[in-house]
């Protein structure tokens, strides 16, 4: 059996496109094809996967797109079918605070979140050739946690560092959003709490996992708020709303590399800048590994200042602007007013060794992806 459901119209945009997640809306009358896994795009005699879900009241679809021209547009149809599809997607299992991420056979990654961790964080994250790419609590910062998010003045204070006087960062609930052949997500509802038992700040982090041939993309959105009291944002150096430690052996100190989106080449021409992304890269056991992160338009003081060390350390901190700038009187601090937001989106590139024109391609999918119209 073959079900038409709806007709769509990809526009690839002003950009050539390779293996792009695109999401889009879908009709009311899609309806039937939530959580249904013989779902997918047929175009060009070709069956891509697709994935459905509720997202803020609406149904969404998703789907990698293999390869666009630049300025092209293409049609085909969302088809329900009793066909036997693929059994390759992602899956997880959960454990006691941690929640195991796979696809196919291969551990992609793991959300840490236990009760006697100081702050929830993805660990180990690995690349498609199987290379860990990350470093979880290295014997000269502790308190790297592999990719995590902290900051260490909130309301003065201090949920960076992993000392005894220090806040944690507790993550109350822990749901899987979505898990099938085209992504994987899931929501952390988080409190940033002080020694003493204060809840400083509330955050909700949605992560989402792509699988592309020769790349793992992480999408992270973080909300921060207080519906009780401001909350502010102190200046200091040593945080990040996205922070990432890598791997021993892709340090500059160890013959990596550090590149930004201005062509700025390890910490020297690196840290305190302002850039779009910051991508850390370099050899482990004879395979080419990188990771970028990549800043979103819409992030709060965009293009953010990274703290970026040659010793591992790559940080996206918007608020340390007096120690980046080294102008004591140019404060980065800022008051989150009572019942407020403060939003941020990022996505995570983990590749294998590409260079600065694929990475900035990439981030144009992240900024900017193809268009998708629905006709019924």
């Amino acid at each position: 059996m073959r079900k038409r459901i709806v007709e769509v119209e990809i526009e690839a945009g002003a950009h050539e496109r390779v293996e792009t997640p695109v999401s889009f809306s879908l009709p009311k009358s899609a309806s039937s094809l939530k959580d249904q896994e013989n779902i997918c795009l047929e175009m060009g005699g070709e069956r891509i996967p697709l994935q459905v879900m509720e997202w803020e009241g609406s149904l969404q679809g998703y789907f990698i797109l293999p390869y666009a021209k630049a300025g092209e547009t293409l049609r085909g149809d969302i088809v329900l079918s009793d066909e036997e599809e693929s059994e390759t997607g992602f899956s997880y299992d959960l454990k006691e605070g941690v929640l195991i991420i796979n696809y196919g056979k291969d551990h992609v990654t793991s959300y840490n979140y236990g009760k006697l961790l100081s702050k929830p964080y993805l660990y180990p994250i690995f690349s498609t050739n199987g290379v860990r790419v990350t470093e979880d609590g290295p014997g000269d910062h502790v308190h790297h946690r592999s990719l995590w998010v902290a900051h260490g003045d909130v309301n003065g204070q201090d949920f960076w560092a992993e000392t005894e006087e220090s806040g944690r960062i507790e993550a109350r609930d822990v749901k899987v959003n979505s898990c099938g052949k085209v992504f994987f997500e899931l929501d952390s509802s988080n409190v940033w709490i002080t020694k003493s038992g204060n809840i400083e700040l509330y955050e909700k982090r949605t992560i989402c996992i792509w699988k592309l041939k020769k790349d793992v993309l992480i999408d992270v959105a973080i909300t921060l708020f207080n519906h009780e009291k401001d909350t502010k944002f102190g200046d200091t150096k040593e945080g990040g709303i996205l922070s990432i430690r890598v791997n021993e052996k892709i340090t500059v100190d160890n013959g990596g590399k550090i590149e930004n989106s201005f062509g700025g080449i390890n910490e020297a021409e690196s840290w305190g800048k302002r850039a779009a992304w910051c991508d850390y890269s370099g050899i482990v056991d004879g395979k080419k590994v990188g990771i970028t992160a990549f800043d979103h338009i819409d992030n709060f003081r965009y293009p953010t200042y990274w703290h970026v060390r040659n010793y591992g350390l790559m940080t996206a901190n918007m608020f340390g602007i007096s120690i980046f700038t080294n102008s004591p009187k140019n404060r980065g601090d800022y008051v989150l007013p009572k019942g407020e937001e403060l939003r941020f989106k990022y996505r995570v590139l983990v590749h294998e060794g590409k260079d600065s024109t694929y990475i900035k391609n990439k981030y144009i999918d992240f900024l900017y992806p193809p268009n998708v119209k629905i006709s019924t």
